[in-house]
């Protein structure tokens, strides 16, 4: 009944968040409660559900299906966040954040040129990606346990900002996809993870303020860089590249119109690290850390801290979206039959 409850309750949540032109549907695969749908492809290729509407995936200790389908319609996609259990030991979280402490992990699938425009936020994207001749597609504070693959076509502005990728995730292309725009802000590469995009083309490609640790080198075209550290052992392949005020481990190899870069950084000294906490909490900087104030100034905020953590729209633990959420609640488990109320108390938190 509980969880029944806060299902219900975080659902009125997000209607009255988003405008009324849109409808927004409940996907839940928990046994015992009652949702508009249960896994990805059948809601995405529903009739009833128009391009431009909300699919909100709520907390789940099982991955959401999707038949390896391919997205064809422009979509809100949103989940409840990621990190959200201290107690789980392989992927530890940040305490008091949500109420309930599961995640929204969603399989593989294709993304293709009719779901352009589309929105990913506050997921756990668990299966690969692969996107095929599509546009205009946001990914915003999202867990990439496995990779996004530009598959085919030519694929313009893309963007990912405040995401976390870990275990090997990679944003890669094949030589028969074209890649431009791609912007990528605020995120946090996390064990082998890595940007592999030799193939970029166009002057609007951004890899700015991003936080690296124990990850394979970034191999990337055309791109301005900036305000980056790179934790990574071995060097990365920039050409035609602007590169300014980055953080390196190793001696990088730069051309000579870098400016404000250190090389040969000792990453002990610049990221709290641990063994302990969630991994993105980790990866804030420690007092003292030469990634303070280290940055290029972007709009109003000068000098910057280099990483995640900086400038103008800072890395967010948990990836919590910008929706309200209930972070504590008190239900009672069971009420006696026929009795007309009940108490329920809870705390919530905008999260804009």
């Amino acid at each position: 009944m509980k969880k029944l409850f806060f299902s219900t309750l975080i659902a009125a949540f997000i209607l009255n968040t988003f405008s009324a032109h849109a409808k927004i549907w409940r996907i839940n695969n928990n046994a015992g409660v009652l949702a508009d749908f249960s896994n990805f492809d059948f809601a995405a290729n529903s009739p009833n559900v128009a391009a431009g509407d909300t699919l909100y995936f709520e907390p789940s200790a099982n991955a959401y299906t999707t038949g390896n389908f391919s997205l064809t319609k422009r979509l809100v996609i949103i989940g409840p966040g990621y990190f959200l259990d201290p107690t789980n030991t392989s992927t530890p979280g940040n305490a008091g954040l949500q109420v309930s402490t599961e995640e929204s992990e969603i399989t593989f699938f294709r993304i293709g040129a009719a779901a352009s425009g589309s929105k990913f936020m506050g997921v756990t994207l668990a299966g690969a990606v692969y996107i095929n001749n599509a546009n205009n597609i946001s990914f915003e504070k999202v867990r990439f346990p496995a990779g996004v693959y530009f598959e085919s076509g030519t694929n313009d502005s893309f963007s990912f900002r405040k995401c976390f990728f870990q275990n090997g995730a990679a944003i890669s292309n094949s030589g028969n996809a074209i890649v431009s725009k791609f912007v990528c802000e605020n995120n946090i590469f996390y064990g082998a993870s890595q940007v592999n995009l030799p193939g970029l083309t166009g002057s609007g490609n951004i890899l700015r303020n991003n936080s690296m640790l124990n990850t394979y080198g970034f191999i990337l075209t055309n791109t301005y860089v900036a305000n980056n550290i790179f934790g990574i052992g071995g060097e990365c392949n920039f050409t035609n590249c602007t590169i300014k005020n980055n953080l390196f481990q190793v001696n990088q190899t730069l051309p000579g119109t870098a400016t404000g870069n250190q090389v040969n950084v000792n990453m002990a000294n610049v990221y709290i690290g641990g063994t302990t906490g969630s991994f993105d909490s980790r990866m804030r900087l420690k007092a003292g850390s030469p990634a303070i104030a280290a940055g290029l100034t972007i709009g109003a905020v000068v000098t910057p801290d280099c990483g995640a953590y900086g400038a103008t729209d800072p890395y967010k633990l948990s990836g919590i979206p910008n929706i309200p959420s209930i972070y504590t609640l008190t239900a009672p488990i069971s009420i006696p039959s026929g009795t007309a109320t009940m108490n329920v108390t809870f705390s919530s938190r905008n999260n804009n």
